[in-house]
């Protein structure tokens, strides 16, 4: 064999280092034992990647006799692993000692030639004949067959080995009569030489860490069980193929967070929580929720019985390029256990294939006792050919650490077959953790109304979706990455959709307009991309029909005979269960889905509130707000499920029901305050209520007759929609007002706006603009000056006198929209004219 035919340089060069550390060679022994130049053996171990060494077998053979007869050099290697190893390894003189007999095989494999015995599986050789015996049998074994049985045969070998343990009479000088697994590593530094020296010095190395990790830990006590499925799980690993990219992944924490909120029962809204319950079963058997069939929707007396929603956070120790470790965040969410969340969160993070995702896994104790040590074997791909094992304490963790590191092998694999590139792969899989991560702050911050913390700015948003952008141009469009790809638009979407609904709700139009058509315009680059993401383009369209909706050009929006054919809310609900299936990105109903349904009918629902005066069509509107606030409280959305309660009631209202309104204010006023703090600003709080406060305002002067009371809560509504720039729920507020005035002639406008701005803080002056308005929205700035210019006026008009210039604020605000996204247009928007002729939001009959 040539001296350029050798093999894996790396391994070669680790061996190397081996006998300049444990040995104490010298670079001069190495280079006159090889016959290969000093200068040359310098820059092989420093890592000259271009440097190959030219040395065949027979030079390395020499070698190792040359180091059997020499001395050890005295200098002290300062690796950190001979700090860590130190009072377990032999000396220096004991090792070149043994070189002869179990070292050159070692080196010879090593550099990629067959050791001296050409033996595939080292083994002594009063036990080779017995060993060969059992391999050669287990070649005729299926693959299932092959499991069970070596499964059978490692009992039979680990209670053996046991039992022989048990009769030992062996001294230890270290470890205690309960600790099995420090006399395993006293064993293995004076036995077992089929591991050859290297090998087996790192794994004594390892066993050595792992007990003092346990130890530390409070584990006191090891079986001999315990101590055989730690040996064998790291000498497996460590005979395994090495990762060539230094990729590096270790479980370190693992969260479960329970999203699901519940209702209990209260006589203060007895009829409505029945009604809610009903709906909420009815959707959750649309989704075959476990549990749940439509024969029980009748008898169910409350939803305590459905599974939680969770969310799984899984915290690992990540490196790709051989520097330094840092923590990565891997997270998925879904109703199932919190096992299978937690690999839910291995295999989308990891990027698996469709093929490889299926995941098989044995788990056992090895004790009886409460601290006893767990361990996992674990199958991945449909032709389950990579293989995991891990033993820990933690059996989840355990379980994940085993799918990770038989996921390595499937990487490696394909990395060595040249279909991945794994420094890509690392390289996304931390860009993915750390997007996903900032991506959720933003959602979380949004449904929270927190949208004057820095995770809701429109530039830290639109950073999220160019940051998703920029990474999917380093991907290839191989299938092999599809999943990353897939994840990365995913956040794209997400972010974009944020986007949308910032401007939607701020009322800033002609943005939203242009967000849509590139939204648009990248859904076309990848249809299969496009085929998975049903729920967030769900999500979209929801935005969408608020967008439609403001700009008030669709003449089938706005046709009550053909709007529900335009919205399409069957076929959506029907997509969006119908993405939920093995093998896609939603396996299961998630965040995702239940953000997708909660939006989906509650925009719907609130299309048909604003435009329709039909009564079965408002009726039907108010199941829908209820089948989305129960959606909404499946992933703990509090403030979401509150808000469309309010809507409920205000549908109920229009209905003219006396009783129903009120105990869907007290719901929602009861759920919207679980997040609200004696931090949080009067004028936060404010905002957060203002749909409660229109509901109260609508119920008092609709059903109540008492409009000096509902004026206030609408005032109450406007500021609170003014100080977060919710435009749409300003305009409701104005006309809302407008019909109130309507009955208020002996009311004066500084009396009643002095009753909702009566601190120092909240007084309407110019000087208070920018406190009652700290997101500058224009459409709060013009409110802002309507209401200073009455606060100023000397003559103090009543609120009947100054009607009109609500309503007629309120009809500029939707007419506005209705140019900026058609300019030129000389049409009316339908609800300004609504607004005009006073005929919108009326009660029906």
């Amino acid at each position: 064999m040539s001296k350029e035919s050798i093999g894996d340089q790396e391994a070669l060069r680790e061996m190397l280092h081996f006998f300049l550390d444990k040995l104490g060679a010298t670079q001069v022994e190495l280079s006159e034992g090889m016959g290969v130049s000093r200068p040359v053996v310098i820059n092989f171990l420093n890592k000259d990647k271009k440097q190959r060494l030219p040395v065949d077998r027979e030079g390395l053979i020499r070698l190792c006799e040359s180091l059997q007869n020499g001395k050890a050099s005295k200098r002290k290697s300062k690796t950190e692993i001979e700090k860590i190893t130190e009072q377990v390894e032999p000396n220096s003189k004991e090792l070149r000692r043994l070189l002869k007999d179990i070292g050159v095989d070692e080196l010879l494999e090593s550099a990629g030639f067959l050791p001296e015995k050409t033996k595939m599986i080292r083994v002594t050789s009063e036990r080779f004949f017995q060993v060969a015996q059992v391999v050669a049998l287990l070649e005729f074994l299926d693959f299932e067959d092959l499991l069970s049985t070596t499964q059978e045969f490692l009992a039979i070998a680990t209670n053996k080995i046991a039992i022989a343990s048990k009769k030992s009479s062996v001294e230890y000088s270290e470890y205690g009569d309960n600790d099995s697994l420090g006399h395993l590593i006293e064993e293995l530094r004076t036995s077992y030489p089929t591991l050859g020296l290297k090998l087996r010095l790192e794994v004594i190395d390892k066993l050595q860490r792992t007990w003092k990790k346990l130890k530390a830990g409070g584990k006191t006590k090891f079986t001999r069980q315990e101590a055989i499925a730690l040996f064998l799980s790291i000498i497996i690993k460590e005979q395994m193929p090495k990762d060539v990219a230094n990729l590096r992944i270790r479980v370190q924490k693992l969260e479960f967070q329970t999203l699901s909120r519940y209702i209990n029962a209260e006589e203060e809204y007895s009829d409505l929580y029945h009604r809610f319950v009903q709906i909420g079963h009815q959707a959750e058997c649309d989704l075959n929720t476990p549990g749940l069939c439509s024969t029980m929707q009748l008898q169910a007396k409350s939803l305590d019985s459905l599974t939680p929603v969770i969310m799984a956070i899984v915290t690992c120790s990540f490196s790709h390029d051989g520097k330094s470790s840092e923590p990565i965040e891997w997270m998925y969410t879904s109703g199932n256990t919190i096992v299978e969340n937690a690999i839910g969160a291995c295999s989308l993070h990891m990027g698996l294939t469709e093929d490889i995702a299926n995941v098989s896994t044995s788990t056992k104790t090895l004790d009886s006792t409460i601290d006893s040590l767990v361990e996992t074997t674990v199958i991945l791909g449909n032709k389950q050919q990579y293989q995991g094992i891990w033993v820990d304490r933690d059996s989840i963790i355990t379980m994940l650490q085993a799918i990770i590191y038989a996921a390595k092998q499937w990487l490696v694999d394909q990395n060595t077959s040249g279909r991945l590139d794994i420094e890509i792969y690392g390289s996304a899989c931390k860009a993915l953790s750390e997007l996903r991560k900032r991506l959720t702050r933003a959602r979380r911050a949004f449904q929270k109304f927190q949208f004057l913390d820095q995770e809701c700015q429109p530039a830290e948003i639109k950073k999220i979706a160019d940051t998703a952008r920029d990474e999917l141009k380093k991907i290839p469009k191989e299938n092999i990455y599809f999943s990353y790809r897939l994840n990365f638009y995913r956040c794209y979407f997400l972010a974009r959709r944020l986007e949308l609904r910032l401007s939607n709700f701020q009322g800033n139009i002609s943005n939203a307009q242009l967000i849509i058509e590139e939204i648009n315009q990248v859904l076309e680059e990848d249809q299969k991309v496009k085929q998975e993401l049903v729920p967030i383009l769900a999500l979209i369209q929801s935005e969408v029909y608020l967008y439609k909706l403001s700009c008030g050009h669709d003449p089938d929006l706005f046709s009550q005979s053909k709007r529900s054919n335009w919205l399409g809310l069957e076929a959506w609900d029907s997509k969006i269960r119908g993405a939920i299936k093995p093998g896609s990105c939603y396996e299961d109903p998630g965040w995702d889905v239940y953000l997708a349904l909660s939006e989906i009918y509650g925009n719907v629902a609130r299309i048909e509130f604003y435009l329709s005066d039909d009564k079965s069509t408002l009726t039907k509107a108010a199941e829908y707000f209820l089948r989305a606030a129960h959606y909404a409280l499946r992933i703990g959305l509090a403030q979401r499920a509150s808000r469309w309660l309010a809507f409920t009631g205000r549908a109920w209202v229009r209905l003219g029901d006396g009783n129903l309104p009120r105990q869907a204010s007290k719901l929602a006023d009861k759920l919207a305050k679980t997040d609200l703090t004696a931090g949080h600003s009067q004028n936060f709080c404010q905002a957060v209520l203002s749909e409660i406060y229109l509901l109260d305002g609508e119920y008092l002067l609709f059903i109540q007759d008492d409009a000096t009371k509902a004026l206030e809560c609408f005032l109450e509504a406007l500021k609170g929609a003014v100080y977060l720039g919710l435009n749409r729920r300003i305009c409701d507020a104005l006309f809302n007002i407008s019909r109130c005035s309507n009955k208020l002639g002996n009311f004066s406008t500084k009396e009643g706006l002095s009753r909702v701005f009566k601190s120092e803080d909240h007084y309407l002056t110019e000087s208070n603009k920018n406190k009652l308005n700290p997101m500058s929205n224009n459409t709060s700035e013009k409110v802002l000056d309507l209401l200073c210019s009455l606060w100023g006026r000397e003559d103090n008009p009543t609120w009947f006198q100054v009607r009109a210039e609500f309503s007629e604020l309120a009809a500029q605000i939707w007419q506005g929209w209705h140019f900026d996204t058609k300019p030129g247009a000389t049409t009316k928007h339908p609800i300004a004219e609504r607004i005009e002729s006073g005929s919108w939001l009326c009660q029906v009959t």
